[in-house]
């Protein structure tokens, strides 16, 4: 699945409230169930909570992507969060977190999870995407940088 297929204006967040961690995933957990009309809010939670329990997911500089597998959904799922004021996530390189990216796909077939996290994998690593998405005031225009970081990125979807 393209990132730019993943995040639609319903799932993106401009301006996150939380400054930490455990206060990030409930806000992030809460929109995603909002956003995508969801009933599993705690096996959410819970799976993320139990994923990052095993290492930080704060895997880029100024970038998370909090992921878990539940078999309570049916398709992978997600919502992008901007932070202005930078989250403490306990980051592998001890940074504040400005962007960031959770995905739930479902545990019953994981390979489109997998595809979505190399697709993301791949946009975040090219230097310019982070000051990119930072600049970007509404959720469309996010999405805009994400399909021109997609279409100078060397996947494409098959």
């Amino acid at each position: 699945m393209l990132v730019s297929e993943l995040f639609k204006d319903k799932n993106i967040k401009v301006k996150l409230e939380s400054e930490d961690k455990d206060s990030l995933f409930e806000e992030m957990v809460n929109f995603l169930v909002d956003a995508e009309n969801l009933n599993c809010r705690n096996e959410i939670l819970n799976a993320v909570l139990e994923r990052e329990s095993k290492m930080s997911t704060g895997i880029a500089p100024h970038i998370a992507l909090p992921h878990a597998n539940i078999p309570q959904i049916n398709k992978t799922v997600g919502v992008l969060g901007i932070s202005l004021r930078g989250v403490d996530y306990e980051a592998l390189d001890g940074k504040p977190v400005y962007i960031i990216m959770m995905i739930i796909g479902n545990s019953e077939s994981p390979l489109e999870h997998l595809k979505t996290l190399k697709n993301i994998a791949s946009l975040i690593s090219n230097p310019d995407f982070l000051p990119s998405i930072l600049k970007c005031k509404t959720p469309r225009d996010i999405i805009a940088q994400i399909v021109d970081f997609e279409d100078l990125s060397e996947f494409k979807e098959n």
